[in-house]
C-alpha cells in the first residue's frame, strides 16, 4: 500500500492491521465501528526523528507550532490517506475522551501491556509510540493477542511505583529504562524532546 510507504518514510514505521468491528466492542473504541473493516494501528519507534528534525528545519510553521510533533503526524497521516478513509490521531478527543490506543494494541497482538502499563513490543520493547488509527475498506486480519514479550523485574516494579508518586516526568522514563528490551532504545536526542523539554518537579 502506497500510503503505508508513505508514512514509513515519514518516520511513522509501525503499521499494524486489525479488525475495526471487532475491535469496536472494546470499552473506549467503539468510534471505530463503521462498513468499513479494516484498520490500521499505526505508530513510531526511533525511526521517527530523523525525518522530524528534517521537517522541522524545513518547515517553518510547524517548527513554530507549540505541539510540532502533533502537527506532524496529522498532517502526514491525513495526506497519506486523502480519500475514502477514516482517520483518528492519538492526540485529539473523539466524542468526549481520547482513543485507548494502548488496549487497541494489546488486543490485536501488536504489543502487550506490561504491568507498567507500558505497551511492550516484541522486537521494540517499550520504544514506541502509538499515533493514529485508520479505518478503510478491506479484509481485515484476525486478533491475535501476544504473551508479553520480556521478564519484569523487580527494578521494573519499583521505577513504576516511584512514577506513580511523582510529578517528574524523568521518572516514567525511569521506567521505560528499567525494561529488560533496550535494543531499540530511543536516541538521546529524541528522548530529551519527550522528556527534557518537560520541567522537573520542584523539590
Amino acid at each position: 500500500m502506497d500510503a503505508l510507504a508513505t508514512l514509513a518514510a515519514a518516520g511513522f514505521d509501525l503499521a499494524h492491521p486489525f479488525d475495526a468491528t471487532l475491535a469496536a466492542r472494546t470499552p473506549g473504541l467503539a468510534v471505530l465501528d463503521g462498513p468499513a473493516r479494516l484498520g490500521i494501528l499505526i505508530g513510531n519507534t526511533r525511526a521517527l526523528w530523523p525525518p522530524f528534525q528534517a521537517a522541522l528545519r524545513t518547515d517553518p510553521a510547524l517548527a513554530g507550532d507549540p505541539d510540532p510533533l502533533d502537527r506532524y503526524c496529522e498532517q502526514t497521516v491525513t495526506s497519506a490517506f486523502p480519500d475514502g478513509a477514516r482517520i483518528y490521531v492519538g492526540h485529539r478527543p473523539y466524542d468526549g475522551a481520547f482513543l485507548p490506543l494502548q488496549r487497541l494494541a494489546a488486543i490485536t497482538g501488536l504489543g502487550a501491556i506490561a504491568p507498567s502499563q507500558l505497551v511492550i513490543h516484541p522486537r521494540y520493547g517499550p520504544w514506541l509510540a502509538l499515533r493514529a488509527v485508520i479505518v478503510l475498506d478491506g479484509e481485515p486480519p484476525a486478533h491475535t493477542p501476544i504473551a508479553q514479550p520480556c521478564q519484569c523485574t523487580a527494578a521494573c516494579g519499583d521505577a513504576f511505583r516511584r512514577a506513580q508518586c511523582s510529578r517528574d516526568p524523568h521518572d516514567w522514563l525511569a521506567v521505560r529504562e528499567r525494561c529488560t528490551l533496550q535494543a531499540f532504545r530511543y536516541p538521546d536526542d529524541q528522548i530529551h524532546y519527550h522528556y527534557g523539554r518537560m520541567p522537573r518537579a520542584a523539590p
